[in-house]
């Protein structure tokens, strides 16, 4: 059996949240999907619309509190449009790009945080 390589350089946890999203090709664009995947340098939203391959998005999304972890994290990830897949009725795309944090003196922090975030969820 043939199985993909995975040339990805870091790590994507499955990750289900709300995201809101948007971009400009000349009008601003808003919308909202759904994570499927999320790690420090890429990402995979199942939305309704889609921007075209090429295209910079911004994405925004909250972890949130759960028992283990006691306080929500919220990120804005920015990035390049790399793919769009449409399977059946569902459609997304995935993004390369960089997690950023909502607050600069996050950002030391921020890649720690989704490392240990997305392993604990793994865990569970």
């Amino acid at each position: 059996m043939h199985r993909p390589i995975d040339r990805r350089t870091f790590i994507r946890f499955r990750i289900s949240v709300p995201v809101l999203f948007r971009w400009a090709d000349g009008t601003e664009h808003y919308d909202a999907g759904n994570s499927g995947n999320i790690g420090l340098g890429g990402m995979f939203i199942f939305a309704s619309k889609c921007p075209p391959v090429g295209t910079q998005v911004e994405i925004e999304f909250a972890i949130p509190a759960f028992d283990r972890i006691t306080r929500q994290l919220r990120f804005c990830f920015k990035g390049q449009v790399i793919r769009l897949e449409t399977c059946y009725e569902v459609t997304g795309f995935a993004v390369a790009g960089l997690i950023e944090g909502e607050l600069p003196a996050e950002s030391e922090q921020l890649g720690d945080d989704i490392e240990e975030l997305g392993a604990r969820l793994m865990l569970q």
